[in-house]
């Protein structure tokens, strides 16, 4: 199994905060509190099972799916920045479980307009002339950052640490890179991202230490996430807080013909 897709598996358990026209990814007792959309309900749900890559499975809401699948598809300036086929495994599967009427749209972006985001959507676009129904439900994204950051620098390394750390548990990545069945694929990933963000990785590679890797990777995306805040006259006035990079949005629309 993939260094991304071991994460993907591992990913805890999603929670979920509501809100306005929000429903819950179910726990033990759980009950819907918006009866009148079923289609908002069954994302929370319905459970399913997800192929990965080397013939492995994930297995849990759909909601779930959605949700890790968004974090892994991330693009940089629309880069991407780890290949994976969970993403549209997740597309189809999620496609099959839901009604013909129904599209989903789910985002997650670290601070408003960052150049670092992750979206993916599944169903058809709805008829201009249909009476469509939106319920958002707004999930845990499993990178959790310091609320109330310091500095533009600070929010950034902080961001930059936590989605590298998503891609690339220490512990896991090493024994990828140093399990001859899985060194050539876990270097691969790890040069990929390296190159898109012009880092040199390879010495850490050849000495299989993810913790070396990873500090190279979030300084390189920590650096191109905190140009951009600067870049943006109004928002270096402020130091964004944490709150986006927390959490996925997933917008079910349903309507009638």
């Amino acid at each position: 199994m993939s260094t991304v897709l071991d994460v993907t598996i591992c990913l805890v358990l999603v929670g979920v905060a509501i809100g306005t026209l929000a429903v819950a990814v179910p726990e033990e007792g759980w009950r819907s509190t918006v009866d009148s959309d079923p289609s908002a309900v069954s994302v929370g749900t319905v459970t399913a099972t997800v192929p990965v890559e080397d013939g492995h499975e994930s297995h849990g809401t759909l909601a779930q799916h959605l949700t890790r699948a968004t974090v892994l598809a991330a693009v940089l300036d629309g880069d991407r920045l780890v290949p994976s086929s969970y993403p549209a495994a997740t597309r189809r599967v999620v496609g099959y479980r839901t009604a013909d009427r129904v599209r989903i749209t789910t985002r997650w972006v670290p601070y408003p307009e960052a150049p670092l985001e992750g979206e993916i959507t599944v169903g058809p676009i709805p008829p201009s002339t249909a009476d469509v129904a939106a319920t958002r439900l707004t999930v845990d994204s499993g990178l959790s950052t310091p609320e109330s950051p310091e500095s533009t620098e600070s929010f950034a390394t902080a961001v930059a640490e936590a989605y590298i750390r998503r891609l690339f548990p220490p512990e896991r990545t090493r024994l990828r890179l140093v399990d001859p069945r899985t060194a050539a694929q876990g270097a691969d990933r790890y040069r990929s991202i390296a190159e898109l963000l012009a880092v040199d990785v390879d010495d850490a590679i050849v000495d299989a230490s993810p913790r070396l890797a990873n500090e190279r990777l979030a300084a390189g995306l920590a650096g191109r996430l905190e140009a951009d805040l600067r870049s943006d006259s109004s928002a270096s006035e402020t130091v964004p807080d944490g709150t986006a990079s927390g959490r996925v949005e997933i917008v079910v629309r349903r309507w009638e013909p």
